[in-house]
């Protein structure tokens, strides 16, 4: 049988989209050969070596409704003329061009549903721009063929919102047993975006009560306002700027740390219904975490106790931080990781995935 060739389409930057990645991994090694376009920024790095095709749009328009449009317009015409058996959209913000390739050319269409883009908290609290994202899926998503999301409560939710039938692929990191792992070197660890919401406005000042450092693993939007909150808290000593990180320095520096930091405010859907893949690479680092007290993280966390779940107010994390430390919890929640991580792991997950695409191409 010749491998169905699949056109994914991104608005992000491909080096650091480790679920895009993943996926794409998973397709090429199960007989489909996946196309991953998506954005080429200011701070992008090179593309890292896979044994699928990658490229990058580069847009006028950075920020706003013009750059939406714009990568639009170019999404179509890049797609229109690429070789391919199907197209997947990631998030609304490629749904328009990708449908209409895909109506255009008479062959299947795929929605990987990131987040919930209607509530995330840029948008949440702005009627117009919600109405925009809600119009655009309830448009699209009809002439969708397949669609998959990151939790469950995103998947019911859609179905709910949207009259479309959503299924489960989670972000979970690989399980590789040849990594071993690391003697802690004591200090606390934020991994991800740095936008807003993620809970640093609030632990940074707690650093005051704590004796170890932060190190910050990511950059974002609000990048610059939290640089300024460590000057004005005088804690510049204490908090670690390390950037973006490459996936294989991250997974060296993450079994390093004492504790991982999940702290989202409740700002939105998008946030109270998520599943980070952070959760998952903290497990899989075999370190305790830190987690916002969301359903998604109490159903895992009732399965396996690999941390800490604590309500966004300083004295409630300041008292996780507390907990966290105590070394029979450190112990306990570092074995209750690396237990998880025979459980949720890509292996598992990837099975999913791929029976979705068998069954679309029967």
């Amino acid at each position: 049988m010749v491998k169905k060739r699949i056109l994914i389409a991104a608005n992000s930057d491909l080096s650091f989209d480790q679920r895009l990645l993943r996926i794409s991994r998973s397709l090429n090694s199960n007989g489909y050969r996946p196309f991953l376009l998506g954005r080429l920024f200011e701070n992008s790095v090179a593309l890292s070596n896979e044994s699928f095709p990658q490229n990058r749009i580069r847009l006028l328009f950075q920020k706003g409704k013009l750059a939406y449009l714009e990568l639009n317009i170019r999404l179509f015409f890049n797609l229109l003329h690429q070789e391919c058996d199907a197209i997947c959209s990631v998030d609304l913000d490629t749904l328009p061009a990708c449908w209409m390739v895909a109506k255009i050319r008479q062959i299947p269409l795929i929605h990987d549903a990131h987040e919930y883009m209607a509530e995330v908290p840029e948008v949440y609290n702005r009627p117009f721009t919600q109405k925009i994202w809600h119009t655009v899926a309830r448009l699209f998503l009809p002439g969708v063929d397949l669609a998959y999301t990151v939790s469950q409560s995103l998947v019911e939710e859609f179905r709910k919102i949207y009259q479309k039938e959503f299924h489960l692929i989670r972000n979970i990191a690989y399980f590789d047993s040849t990594e071993e792992l690391a003697e802690s070197e004591g200090f606390w660890v934020f991994l991800g975006a740095v936008n807003q919401g993620r809970g640093l406005e609030q632990f940074i000042p707690l650093l005051h009560h704590s004796n170890r450092k932060l190190v910050i693993m990511g950059d974002g939007d609000k990048m610059e306002d939290i640089r300024q909150l460590v000057i004005n808290e005088n804690l510049s000593q204490q908090v670690e700027f390390a950037g973006k990180l490459p996936a294989a320095e991250v997974r060296k520096i993450l079994p390093k740390a004492w504790a991982g930091i999940n702290l989202l405010t409740d700002e939105g859907l998008s946030y109270r219904y998520s599943l980070a893949n952070k959760f998952f690479d903290y497990v899989h680092a075999g370190i305790p975490q830190i987690c916002i007290r969301f359903s998604e993280y109490e159903t895992l966390m009732n399965e396996n106790e690999v941390g800490v779940l604590s309500e966004m107010t300083e004295p409630a994390i300041r008292k996780a931080m507390e907990e966290v430390s105590i070394p029979e919890n450190q112990q306990r929640f570092r074995e209750a990781a690396v237990q998880a991580r025979n459980k949720w792991n890509w292996q598992n997950e990837e099975k999913n995935l791929i029976r979705l695409y068998d069954k679309l191409f029967e």
